[in-house]
Order: structure tokens, then C-alpha cells, then sequence
């Protein structure tokens, strides 16, 4: 059979709400891929694992998403099988929740197994099942592409009787963290190497700094950009990525078909209302590759970003709530960049400093600053000396972004001079991103 056949798990995802967005909930799991599939108008199977409670629900919901044939490979016991979702724009940690996780049992429709045997073409998306099993029992025939997730640790744990077609791993990924922790140099080439044996293609997701893919018959590496930007989600792009990519190398070349899955996973990021995803979708496929392609995008190596010192100028003091300026370090180490914090560094200035004592901090500092190629200014509240710094930095030619999470800026010289003066730390992020582009 020609349509392809994703397997894995469907899941309640629950995006927990903040001040600025309410709570929100929906199918998710490999119904990411099925709301992509469906957006492309292609055919297609889902083969999958949830608890009973689910399956109407599942059934009457994909109806609606062409209606497609649907195969319960096992059910799930004693879990409800939903994911709390902290952060959903993953400006930084996700802090992803599994409910009951560690109770979960599945309980396997073997006599359905023998269904995938019609498919030609299957994308597997690792879950809580006994991925093993599932691969014991495909066909050497089948043309089988995986994505690691969260759930491969290991080569071992996929290897065996074949070869992939495509192998998806992105960079948050357990598989790609414990790799990149333990290896000294990081080499994109090495890390693809380790995987040719047991595939035909790879690709590398690096989130908002794009993708970079290698075919080994071809021995090309693709570097593909992101369309980066604030978004409204990132949950389940990196299966639309997934979805879009193969469908559409049946048409297209390997770069052309990462390009198209690039541009729709940005789209699906964009709203989490099925029809305006559906009309956006559409729009790009109608476009034709090359015009997309010379749009550019982004390109943010994941190695790279370790190389961008990025001077954090706030009222770090132990006796100011420093939690915002917690949050924006956390989340650029996320992200693999190196924020740098002058007060934990080179100390907090004592009350009753000497003269001496403030001209080393002080030239501390300014030797700090010489060492980064960006300043992120946190401005809770107009502390002179991050007001000064960022006078510093831009005098100095240096990108000056400036966090203003309670909206207190109104003069004219810091709202006009920063590079960004924004709210957002979405946006905050998406600009270093871009920032550090032009910096590499």
C-alpha cells in the first residue's frame, strides 16, 4: 500500500496556561502527523496506542482529518496518557509532565500487527510502548523511518534487522544530549557517521536554528534554515516536520522536501486551529521550491552557539528576586548559547566597598563585557547600572536586546537604542537567534 503509516503513541497534550494565555488541550502524539497529513491533502494510516477511554474520541476526532484507517496496536492501562506541557513556545525547558507514566502497562492487539504488513512506507514515532516488538514484526520490505524522541537512549535499542530509510533525531533529544555531553569536539559529520549503518538518511533538528540533514549515497550535507520567529506553540512540529518531509520526497529532492517540511512545521508553530493550519499549509505547497528556497532563513549550528558570550546586565543581587533573569539564563543554555552573569562572576559589591574594591569590579565587569558578543539587558527596575551598560554596549557596537517583562520603559533613549526592547522572551530568544547568525 502507498500511503504511509505512522505508528506510535496519541496522548492528551495539556498546555498549562499563564497570565498571557489560557490552558488548552487537545489530541496530540502522532495526531501531530495526522493533522500535517491531512493539511497536505494526503492519504494515510495511523497505527497506534492509547488508553480505551480515548479510542471513540480518537476515532470521531480523526473524521474530521480525512478519515483515516486507524489500527489499535494496544492499549494502555492504568496511566490516563497525558502530557502537562509547562512551556509551550519552548523559549526554553518544555518541563514536559507524563502523568503516571511510570504505572503505564499496554496491553498488545498482536492479532492487528499482521495489518501492518500492507504498508510500504511507515514513520515510527518512539513512545512509551515496546518499541523492539514493533520492529521485530515489519517487514524487511517495508521502507521504515523513525523518529528517536524522547525515548531512544541508544543505538542498540533500534538496531537489528534494518535499515532505516530516515532517521530523525532533534537536539532535544535524550539520544543527541547524552552524545553531544560526552564527546569533546562535536562533529557533525562523526555523529552522522555513527548512524550509517543501520540508515539511509538523517536529520539533524536544531529547533529554532534550523536543520541539517545528510543522504550518505549522496555525501552531501544540507544545511536547511528555520523560518524563525514568535510563534504560538512548538508541540508536535518536529512530527510535522517529519510527515511533511517524507510525503513530499516522492515528488521532490532531499533538499527540496527538508525546505517544504521546514516551512510547514514553522506554520503548524503559528496557530493550533486545524483549518487556518490547513489554509497556510496549502498556500506553501503552492508555492513553488525554489521561490521558498530563496527566501533563506535561518542557520544556527548547535555547536556553534557555545561560542556566543552573552553578557547578562540586571540586578543580579542576592537580595532582589532574580527569578526573570534565573529564567533567561536557563533558558539560553537551553539553547546551547553562554550566558554570562558579571555579578555571580566577579561578586556582588559590598556596602561599604573601598575605592580600590569598585575599581576591580568594576574593571571585571567591563573585561566581561569585552568578551561578549551580545548584552541582554533584564530590566526590573531602572537599576543605573544596567541602564549604563546598555549605554556601554551599544556605544561599543554591541547587539543590545532589553527584556522589559513589566513594561516599564518609556524614555526615549532606551526605547529608541537597544537592537529590541521587548516584553517577550520569546521574542527576546527568536532575536538572539537572529543576532547570532550575522555574529558566526
Amino acid at each position: 500500500m502507498e500511503k504511509l503509516c505512522i505508528i506510535g503513541d496519541i496522548i492528551v497534550d495539556v498546555s498549562l496556561g499563564d497570565k498571557n494565555s489560557a490552558l488548552k488541550m487537545r489530541l496530540g502524539g502522532i495526531i501531530h502527523c495526522a493533522r500535517a497529513l491531512w493539511a497536505s491533502g494526503t492519504e494515510y494510516s495511523l497505527a497506534y496506542f492509547a488508553p480505551k477511554y480515548l479510542k471513540s474520541h480518537i476515532e470521531i476526532f480523526l473524521k474530521e482529518l480525512g478519515d483515516p484507517e486507524l489500527i489499535y496496536l494496544g492499549e494502555v492501562e492504568s496511566s490516563p496518557y497525558v502530557m502537562l506541557i509547562n512551556e509551550v513556545k519552548e523559549i526554553g525547558d518544555q518541563g514536559y509532565e507524563f502523568l503516571l507514566r511510570e504505572n503505564l502497562k499496554i496491553s498488545y492487539n498482536e492479532g492487528l500487527f499482521n495489518e501492518l504488513d500492507k504498508f510500504s512506507e511507515i514513520l515510527i514515532i518512539s513512545g512509551s510502548y515496546d518499541l523492539q516488538k514493533v520492529l521485530n514484526l515489519l517487514s524487511l520490505d517495508c521502507q521504515i523511518s523513525i523518529d528517536f524522541a524522547n525515548n531512544i537512549d541508544k543505538l542498540e535499542e533500534i538496531s537489528g534487522k534494518h535499515i532505516y530509510e530516515t532517521i530523525f533525531i532533534s537536539t532535544s533529544s535524550n539520544y543527541f544530549k547524552n552524545y553531544y555531553k560526552n564527546t569533546g569536539l562535536f562533529e557533525i559529520l562523526d555523529f552522522f557517521n555513527d548512524l550509517k549503518p543501520v540508515t539511509k538518511k538523517v536529520v539533524l533538528k536544531e529547533n529554532r536554528g534550523g536543520s541539517r540533514a545528510l543522504e550518505f549515497s549522496a555525501g552531501q550535507l544540507i544545511y536547511i534554515p528555520s523560518q524563525t520567529q514568535p510563534i504560538n506553540h512548538s508541540v508536535g512540529v518536529g512530527d510535522v516536520y517529519n510527515s511533511i518531509f517524507l510525503n513530499q520526497s516522492k515528488k521532490f529532492s532531499f533538499e527540496e522536501s527538508l525546505n517544504y517540511a521546514s516551512w510547514i512545521a514553522t506554520e503548524y508553530a503559528l496557530t493550533t486551529f486545524p483549518e487556518d493550519f490547513k489554509r497556510m499549509t496549502q498556500r506553501t505547497l503552492k508555492s513553488p521550491i525554489q521561490d521558498l528556497m530563496a527566501l533563506g532563513g535561518l542557520k544556527l549550528p548547535w555547536e556553534k552557539r557555545s561560542e556566543i558570550n552573552i553578557y547578562i546586565a540586571a540586578p543580579d543581587f542576592d537580595f532582589e528576586d532574580t527569578s526573570l533573569i534565573d529564567l533567561l539564563d536557563n533558558n539560553l543554555k537551553y539553547h546551547n548559547f553562554c550566558p554570562r552573569r558579571p555579578i555571580k562572576e566577579n561578586g556582588q559589591m559590598e556596602k561599604d566597598a573601598s575605592s580600590n574594591r569598585k575599581n576591580e569590579l568594576f574593571h571585571n565587569d567591563m573585561v566581561l563585557l569585552n568578551q561578549c558578543k551580545i548584552l541582554i539587558a533584564v530590566l526590573l527596575y531602572n537599576d543605573p547600572g544596567t541602564l549604563i551598560e546598555i549605554g556601554l554596549a551599544v556605544e561599543r557596537g554591541i547587539p543590545t536586546l532589553v527584556y522589559d517583562p513589566y513594561k516599564i520603559a518609556t524614555n526615549c533613549m532606551l526605547t529608541q537604542i537597544p537592537d529590541l526592547l521587548s516584553s517577550s522572551l520569546d521574542e527576546i530568544i527568536c532575536k538572539t537567534f537572529e543576532v547570532s547568525q550575522k555574529i558566526i
